[in-house]
């Protein structure tokens, strides 16, 4: 009895951790550039369902990097990645990639992001000074006519190997995941990537953890239940 409520309660605790899953999704629907997680156990665990097997395991959380829809904002800072690819930036503990393209410009004219970490070009930072910016398809930075920059857009062979930051940032430890320059990448200045969150799906998986939190609840106080009974029975003999 004592086996069947620690395999229950395990699989309790997982619905826990999918649910905890869900909320960061749907906490994160407005935000640009944000990628979904997604909530997967390892073969034998049973948070995602009753098994035999160990009956405890950490839940791991992958990241889902398909493209998020695109906004117009008409702000030529503004700049959406078409298909894969991340921007490249410096800060203050090295260089992070971002799918937030909301940049801007500070004091010295320097391309940064809302945060004020800097944006990188092929050539480092990337400095603006003038009127007329206008940023290619290609991610060619041009500023009253003349070429500054280009942006550096990086794509990863292996992308599950990032480490994701809370501020949105993702790291690249000892390049696990194959950093590589994106020669072909397409830019939309004047627009935003939204979240690729749905949020029908992640209410749905809410209703659906909370349905299932509770059978374990009742399977629990079911077997707690028969091992009273048969405590008390067998006291009587």
């Amino acid at each position: 009895m004592i086996n069947g409520i620690e395999i229950l309660a395990s699989a309790a605790i997982g619905q826990i951790a999918r649910l905890g899953c869900a909320t960061n999704n749907i906490a994160n629907v407005n935000t640009p550039g944000f990628k979904a997680g997604l909530l997967h156990f390892l073969e034998g665990n049973v948070a995602g369902g009753i098994s035999e097997g160990n009956p405890i395991q950490k839940p791991a959380t992958a990241v889902d990097y398909s493209p998020g829809s695109i906004r117009k904002t008409d702000n030529v800072l503004d700049l959406a990645i078409n298909g894969e690819g991340f921007f490249a930036v410096q800060t203050k503990d090295g260089v992070a990639y971002t799918r937030d393209g909301r940049f801007t410009l500070n004091k010295d004219g320097e391309l940064v992001t809302l945060a004020g970490d800097y944006v990188l070009g092929r050539g480092g930072k990337i400095i603006i000074i003038g009127n007329d910016i206008r940023i290619s398809q290609e991610g060619m930075i041009r500023m009253d006519g003349n070429e500054v920059d280009a942006l550096k857009i990086v794509s990863f062979r292996e992308p599950s190997a990032l480490v994701r930051l809370n501020t949105g940032l993702y790291r690249n430890p000892d390049n696990l995941a194959g950093a590589e320059e994106k020669e072909n990448a397409r830019v939309q200045s004047g627009y935003s990537e939204l979240s690729n969150v749905q949020i029908i799906k992640e209410m749905v998986e809410m209703i659906n953890i909370q349905r299932t939190f509770e059978s374990y609840q009742k399977a629990i106080q079911t077997i707690s239940e028969q091992d009273r009974l048969s405590t008390n029975r067998i006291g009587k003999l």
